[in-house]
């Protein structure tokens, strides 16, 4: 986008202080960061005006004509309003591009402002200085101001923000000129490679490849499966509250569920960090992108059903993007604050509009407002605390410290994925909730054989078969299922529920009852008498297994 700068004719290297007009011309210059003086295009109102301002680095391009009826009481301003226009015309150039092309611009504005008292008469003249309501290349109004009364009048409800800064002006005490500050622009630092942006970027890639490559299932399609998600982190309510995985407010925010959502999530990563790192530094910027995330974790498990697994950065990223919107008001530079706010709001509002939808299309939404309310609070704070003089936010102790926390959290969840990942691993062999019978008419011959081909490291698919076979009179059989069965460790022990074991044991022992082996059905009975609550218990006692049992 490129940046006219005007070229200011100045009539006056001073502005005297013995009117309201100049006082308050002095105002605008020091609060509002207007100059005395015009462009080239504009130096028609030079003439007509007592002063002319200009604030050519706002939003939007702002030409104000002072006429100081105190200095000069029958003075009015004399231009017609087709000359306005013409001036606001040739000035559209200036304004802030509304797209990438500059096809389209912010309408330029000219305030007629004449000071002193005012007969109804003169008063009629400045109404009729008025653009059309629905203009879009200009919006030209009058205003009256009385420093005796204290009182603003206005042809227009567009200038609002003039109409309130006098206002105030001439309800405030009056200062010295010693008093009167002069105005600091803040601008944009000049455009450099978004390094951090780019290491991100670099590194959530990484991570996807990870969960490729490392994926306890086969993927589906372009990401992994739901179950390697959950085995690497990602997040879900019964997990990181029920089970106190904490970790995985971390982690989840890392990894993401398909190709296309961590190149969409890449891209508005990089559309953020483009600008906001060059405006707060690779620091905050970091530190913002760890509070959009947490932030976004914690509006997942407040919206979303807890058995829902969310992963992705996109709360991170709204975060950056909320962020961004709220520090943007503290720019003068009116193109660098449209910049920020237009990039911001491009992406915001499609994110988060859909919350008054029904149809949610597998995005997270609670991570996107959650990820957008914490980044608002954290750029207004900044926003509060950021001096204008300083070119980056203050407290970058207090932001390597999110840093630290983010990554320690990070490090522990990475941590705790390695130690439990062989549990999930296992986890994903065994049979779904789903399908695990509910009675013993459901467990016939041919789930039982499904059971043994899709999953024969689950003990339950071994039990069920020995059912199977003990009812065909296969005693053996059924002996060397529930063998393998109990051969199966980590999953008993683990996974399964304990009672489950003790069922495996009690019917082996009843299996070699009816082979008359008594002396290893006692063997097989033991652990399942030495606890009277289990099942089998009573039935074991009865056929005289449990002799050494208290």
């Amino acid at each position: 986008m490129s940046r006219l700068e005007p070229v200011f004719h100045s009539f006056e290297p001073e502005i005297p202080s013995e009117t309201f007009c100049n006082y308050l011309a002095k105002q605008f210059v020091s609060k509002k960061g207007f100059s005395v003086g015009a462009v080239p295009e504009a130096q028609q109102l030079i003439g007509a005006s007592d002063v002319v301002l200009t604030l050519h680095h706002g939003v939007p391009f702002t030409i104000l004509c002072l006429i100081d009826r105190e200095a000069n009481p029958g003075k009015t301003f004399d231009l017609p309003l087709s000359e306005l226009e013409a001036i606001a015309a040739d000035c559209q150039k200036y304004s802030v591009s509304l797209s990438s092309f500059g096809s389209t611009r912010m309408p330029v504005v000219i305030r007629v402002i004449e000071i002193g008292e005012i007969s109804e008469e003169q008063w009629a003249g400045l109404e009729a200085i008025g653009s059309p309501v629905f203009s879009r290349k200009f919006r030209i109004s009058a205003l009256a101001v009385d420093p005796l009364t204290g009182t603003v009048r206005s042809n227009s409800r567009r200038d609002k923000a003039e109409r309130t800064f006098i206002e105030s002006i001439l309800e405030a005490p009056r200062q010295s000129e010693s008093d009167i500050q002069p105005f600091v622009a803040v601008e944009l630092t000049p455009k450099s490679t978004p390094y951090l942006t780019w290491a991100l970027i670099g590194a959530l890639a990484a991570i996807f490849a990870t969960e490729l490559g490392f994926g306890i299932e086969p993927s589906k399609g372009l990401g992994p499966s739901i179950r390697t998600l959950i085995a690497l982190g990602g997040l879900q309510y019964l997990l990181a509250v029920g089970q106190g995985e904490w970790w995985r407010i971390f982690t989840g925010p890392l990894l993401h569920a398909n190709l296309i959502h961590i190149a969409l999530n890449s891209v508005a990563l990089f559309l953020a960090g483009s600008l906001l790192e060059r405006a707060v530094g690779r620091l905050w910027f970091a530190a913002l992108f760890v509070i959009g995330g947490l932030g976004g974790a914690c509006g997942s498990l407040l919206v979303n059903p807890h058995n829902l697994v969310s992963v992705g950065a996109s709360g991170a990223i709204m975060g950056l993007f909320a962020a961004m919107f709220v520090l943007s008001f503290r720019y003068t530079n009116g193109q660098d604050r449209s910049s920020l706010q237009r990039r911001a709001i491009q992406v915001l509002i499609p994110s988060l509009l859909p919350l008054a939808s029904t149809s949610h299309d597998k995005i997270d939404y609670g991570a996107h407002a959650g990820g957008a309310v914490i980044g608002a609070l954290a750029g207004l704070v900044l926003l509060k605390l950021w001096q204008h003089t300083d070119m980056r936010p203050p407290f970058r102790k207090f932001a390597a410290a999110i840093i630290v926390l983010g990554v320690l959290g990070a490090a522990v969840g990475g941590a705790s994925i390695v130690m439990k990942y062989h549990f999930w691993e296992v986890a994903s062999r065994l049979i779904p909730s789903t399908e695990v019978p509910k009675t013993d008419a459901e467990i016939r011959q041919p789930a039982v054989q499904r059971w043994l081909e899709k999953y024969p490291d689950d003990p339950r698919s071994h039990f069920y078969n020995a059912i199977v076979l003990i009812r065909a009179k296969d005693l053996p059989g059924a002996e060397r299922e529930l063998r393998t069965a109990l051969s199966q460790q980590f999953a008993l022990d683990q996974l399964l529920a304990p009672a489950f074991k003790k069922s495996v044991q009690g019917l082996l022992a009843l299996a070699l009852v009816d082979e008359q082996r008594m002396d290893d059905a006692r063997e097989a009975a033991a652990p399942v008498c030495l606890d009277p609550s289990a099942a089998m218990s009573a039935k074991l006692k009865e056929l005289g297994l449990c002799t050494n049992a208290k």
